[in-house]
C-alpha cells in the first residue's frame, strides 16, 4: 500500500497505474509465500487489479469502496505477519 501511495499521484491515470505495479508485485510475493499469508496477498492483488479496472473505467463502481477493502486486508495481513 505504501508503494501505491507513493507511485499514485493525484490523478486517475497515475493512480491506475499505481494499482496496476501493485497488482504485478503482489502477484509475484504472493507466488513466494506460504499460505495461510499467500492467500491474503493474492486477495490484495486482485482488489488492487480491481482498483485498476475501476480507475480506468473497465468496471464501474467507487474506487473507494476498494481502497476500504484493501486498507482492512492490509491491516489484516499486518497482523498476520506480526503476531507471536
Amino acid at each position: 500500500m505504501a508503494g501505491y501511495r507513493r507511485n499514485a499521484g493525484t490523478g486517475r491515470s497515475g493512480q491506475a497505474a499505481a494499482a496496476q505495479q501493485a497488482y504485478q508485485e503482489l502477484m509475484g510475493a504472493g507466488l513466494r509465500a506460504e499460505e495461510p499469508v499467500a492467500a491474503k496477498i493474492r486477495r490484495l492483488a486482485a482488489e488492487f487489479q480491481e482498483l485498476n479496472f475501476r480507475l480506468t473505467g473497465m468496471t464501474g463502481g467507487d474506487p473507494n469502496q476498494v481502497i476500504a477493502d484493501i486498507n482492512t486486508d492490509m491491516a489484516g495481513l499486518y497482523t498476520m505477519c506480526h503476531v507471536g
